[in-house]
């Protein structure tokens, strides 16, 4: 058996500017880090563990579920640049709250190999939470990204749902969610679930 659901998440908030304002990456320590997320960042990495596992039992979307195995961008991997942190933080909270060790063994580039990250998410089961880079989650139709590697490895033709153009670099508050509820053969359903966790997070979906 294979995994009947994929979710998969951009990092949290990198350093930037957002409004007026010049934000710089900070460590689970408190110290400069440009590698890792903005303290608007950390604070959606809370939030991202109560939206996979509600203290409550409740969902605030039907189509998110508690991840059984949890994935991150290496945050030990260089390839061209300082390793990124901002995935692994971005899961840090939810996975001690679900005493998982996330699996961080493939940089942010080994998604496609043969024997990559999304071979490897395949032959778990049960729920999988990815973390990654926008830019490799979705770059629209027929590119190279996580999804449509997802799609090609499972043999699942498309969806006429998926969203026409990249993952837009402003939007850090969305869900991609997979489902096959066999847990066999080709996805059912393609499905976007806004985060909706902190103000200014948006409702729309990407187009």
């Amino acid at each position: 058996m294979g995994p009947s659901k994929i979710m998969i998440i951009r990092h949290a908030e990198k350093p930037g500017t957002y409004g007026a304002n010049e934000f710089g990456g900070i460590n689970l320590l408190g110290s400069s880090d440009k590698e890792s997320l903005i303290t608007l960042g950390w604070e959606r990495a809370g939030g991202i563990a109560n939206l996979f596992s509600p203290t409550n039992g409740q969902f605030q979307n039907a189509e998110l579920a508690t991840p059984a195995f949890i994935y991150a961008a290496n945050p030990a991997s260089t390839e061209n640049k300082e390793p990124s942190q901002r995935p692994y933080q971005t899961i840090s909270a939810l996975a001690a709250k679900l005493n998982i060790t996330a699996n961080t063994s493939f940089g942010k580039s080994q998604y496609k190999h043969i024997d990559g990250m999304v071979a490897s998410v395949l032959a778990q089961s049960g729920t999988v939470l990815i973390a990654w880079q926008h830019e490799d989650i979705w770059q629209g139709p027929g590119q190279d990204s996580i999804v449509n590697e997802i799609l090609k490895k499972t043999g699942t033709i498309s969806f006429s749902n998926l969203p026409t153009q990249a993952w837009p670099g402003s939007r850090y508050d969305m869900v991609f969610v997979l489902d096959r509820p066999g847990g066999t053969g080709v996805f059912t359903a393609f499905i976007q679930v806004p985060q909706m966790l902190l103000a200014g997070d948006s409702s729309a979906l990407f187009q």
